[in-house]
């Protein structure tokens, strides 16, 4: 487990008690349900940053076939990021 999945799940009530998180203490399963949104949320940050990235790199563009190419990457980590939502159920 790394850093920030120790971090998230402290976030969330679980107590990690060791550094090598061999065990751990969960105070209820809505500790568990804060624990997987927020790793659900945390993926899901990492598509609207790559949103942002092909956003810089279509506004360089240099011809109509490299902005359609981006716009296409766009529309695809908009729908992922959308049917992650919907499977998860996690609300904005």
């Amino acid at each position: 487990m790394n850093e920030r999945i120790r971090e998230l799940a402290e976030q969330a009530g679980i107590s990690l008690s060791q550094k090598d998180f061999s065990y751990y203490w969960v105070e209820s399963a809505e500790d568990i349900e804060k624990f997987a949104e927020l790793i659900v949320r945390e993926c899901i940050g990492i598509l609207e940053t790559e949103i942002e990235l092909v956003k810089g790199y279509k506004s360089t563009a240099c011809n109509d076939f490299d902005v359609r190419w981006h716009e296409g990457k766009i529309e695809h980590f908009v729908k992922l990021i959308e049917k992650n939502k919907k499977h998860f159920g996690v609300e904005e």
